[in-house]
């Protein structure tokens, strides 16, 4: 018999990150924005993006841009609302 902590850490490793991050329901074909932050020469810049959402899974962004697919790092790229 397991202990309510033993469970309560055994489950924090199934975690993803749309567990921790507030990453809305998007629909395949949906418009979404995405915002890069980058230091360039100490100060903070970003860039955006607006693409049609295929998909996602736990590393990438697939989604499409000016008609052509991109997979972007999630790690990099944030919803943008």
């Amino acid at each position: 018999m397991s202990t309510p902590s033993a469970e309560r850490a055994s489950r924090s490793h199934d975690l993803t990150r749309d567990d921790y991050a507030a990453v809305p329901f998007l629909r395949h074909g949906q418009s979404v924005s995405l915002i890069r932050w980058t230091q360039v020469d100490g100060d903070w810049r970003y860039t955006t993006i607006l693409g049609e959402y295929v998909h996602r899974d736990e590393r990438y962004w697939y989604v499409v841009v000016r008609g052509v697919s991109a997979r972007l790092d999630r790690a990099d790229w944030a919803i943008f609302n």
